[in-house]
């Protein structure tokens, strides 16, 4: 079968979750059975450039805000002059305009997706759900989420299929441990590291209401890797905490797997997620877990011990576990289990074949 040309459409190309997952997935498909063409509706962002130095071809619609209509012209006019095999948009806006703008020239299969159980956007939700038949097929990034989008959003079941994010194995592996002196922190006592957008949905608070709790006992110290629109409150929050001297806001990083595998554990407490990569990443480099009991990272996780999960909002059971993660001897069993989950079920090759398995059944 000749190569399928696809266009690729997401909200923005920021620095964040599911735009460098997006950008590591396109980089496998190229060459592979896939013409990729990547944009999204927003302005031009980072992430275009490391496409562009990768030889794929980019565009941006310039959209100012959520609701600038003006950027589905644009879109439109991507559309046309491309004139793609099949488009594959990811997040609400995206998914909306794909349904909407797709078929302008011609018919053409439209894949969309879901990457997370949305918990705070409910109208996001209803559009979705009164939208959704417009697509050819709806995507979820892990069972969780095409449950919710079954059982909550109303989705037909036969619309929804499950390929779950992949990551880089290998080049994990490859990756050196940060050097903790470089930005301040102590080789001597433990470092918890959460990565990110920093976003409500993170449920940052309860991170650092658990460090407060530790500390009466023990020196830590936690790095805050990311940013996003809640960096400002967060930062002020930590102050009035009395935390500013032990937590480090590290900023966006390229070198995540550095860091986890620099780190004595990971917690990630979020309110609701799909399929993150920072968990997988974690458990590939093989870094202690603590994260929430959500049903995605319960799909995740599994019964293999690879984590401990708390609810998302105690504060207190987020400290006992992390107490019991630097305590535990059996800590190598829990970190083995997590890196043959993620050899098995996680690769970006399996998902990348997935993919295409996908576009070629739509393209028949």
């Amino acid at each position: 079968m000749s190569s399928i040309r696809v266009l690729y459409l997401t909200t923005d190309l920021q620095k964040g979750g599911l735009p460098l997952r997006l950008c590591n997935l396109v980089r496998r498909l190229s060459g592979a059975g896939v013409e990729p063409v990547v944009g999204c509706l927003a302005t031009r962002g980072p992430l275009h450039d490391v496409l562009d130095d990768a030889g794929i071809e980019t565009f941006h619609c310039d959209a100012r805000g959520g609701w600038d209509a003006r950027c589905l012209v644009e879109f439109s006019r991507v559309i046309q002059r491309i004139n793609p095999d099949l488009i594959h948009a990811s997040l609400f806006h995206a998914n909306l305009a794909a349904r909407l703008c797709g078929r302008i020239d011609r018919s053409r299969p439209i894949v969309t997706s879901t990457v997370t159980i949305e918990v705070e956007r409910r109208w996001h939700r209803r559009i979705e759900a009164l939208t959704c038949g417009l697509s050819d097929v709806h995507v979820g990034n892990s069972p969780a989420v095409a449950r919710h989008l079954i059982d909550d959003l109303g989705f037909p079941p036969g619309l929804v299929c499950v390929i779950p994010n992949g990551i880089d194995i290998a080049a994990i592996d490859e990756a050196p441990p940060m050097r903790r002196a470089s930005f301040g922190i102590r080789d001597d006592s433990p470092l918890m590291v959460w990565a990110g957008r920093m976003d409500p949905v993170k449920n940052l608070e309860t991170l650092i209401e658990a460090v407060v709790w530790i500390r009466r006992e023990r020196v830590i110290q936690l790095a805050l890797i990311g940013d996003g629109p809640e960096r400002g409150r967060i930062q002020s929050f930590v102050e009035r905490r009395g935390l500013a001297n032990i937590v480090r806001f590290v900023g966006w990083s390229d070198h995540v797997a550095g860091w986890l595998k620099s780190a004595d554990v990971l917690v990630f407490p979020s309110r609701t997620e799909g399929c993150p990569n920072v968990v997988l990443e974690a458990m590939a480099a093989q870094c202690p877990i603590v994260a929430s009991r959500i049903p995605a990272h319960e799909a995740i996780f599994g019964a293999g011990g690879a984590a401990r999960l708390c609810a998302w909002n105690d504060a207190l059971s987020y400290a006992d576990a992390i107490r019991c993660v630097l305590d535990d001897d059996r800590r190598p069993n829990a970190m083995a289990a997590g890196r043959r989950i993620v050899e098995q079920f996680y690769s970006v090759d399996t998902s990348a074949a997935a993919w295409i398995r996908c576009y070629q059944d739509l393209m028949g």
